[in-house]
């Protein structure tokens, strides 16, 4: 069993003194050092729209399911929850919207979006949902035709 001096972090602390002194640290952490690092100078060099982006999507991947960081007791989610149950549907849709339009131009993860789709899509019956389809040329572009 290792101790957690002997692991730290991938982006971790180890310096070129640690070598000097005989304290090298194992091969598995150099490694994860040396991706980290690459990590580190691919997304330096990417432009900050796809930084925001692939970061967004490694975060969502991790995620736990946990409680959400800034809502530690669950309030804003409760709250949310209890004004969605209250609001009236014309509410509902434009807050939706707005909210729909919003992430637009936010870094979310594929697997976020796909959950949002998802959704939004198990609202549909079967008959809206196939003629949705219909409506979905053979590249995936939406074709703007009156309603579904």
């Amino acid at each position: 069993m290792t101790s957690e001096s002997e692991t730290p972090g991938a982006a971790g602390t180890a310096t070129e003194g640690e070598f000097e002194t005989g304290q090298v640290p194992p091969i598995e952490y150099r490694i994860r050092k040396e991706w980290a690092n690459a990590a580190w100078f691919a997304l330096d060099h990417c432009d900050p729209q796809d930084v925001a982006h692939i970061c967004a999507t490694c975060l969502a991947e991790l995620e736990t399911g946990g409680p959400v960081m800034g809502d530690l007791l669950g309030t804003v989610t409760g709250d949310a929850l209890f004004w969605a149950d209250c609001a009236p549907a014309h509410e509902l849709v434009a807050y939706g919207t707005a909210a729909l339009d919003r992430l637009r131009g936010l870094a979310l993860g594929l697997d976020t979006r796909k959950r949002l789709f998802a959704r939004l899509w198990g609202t549909f019956d079967p008959k809206d949902r196939q003629a949705f389809l219909t409506r979905v040329d053979a590249e995936g572009r939406f074709l703007r035709r009156g309603a579904a």
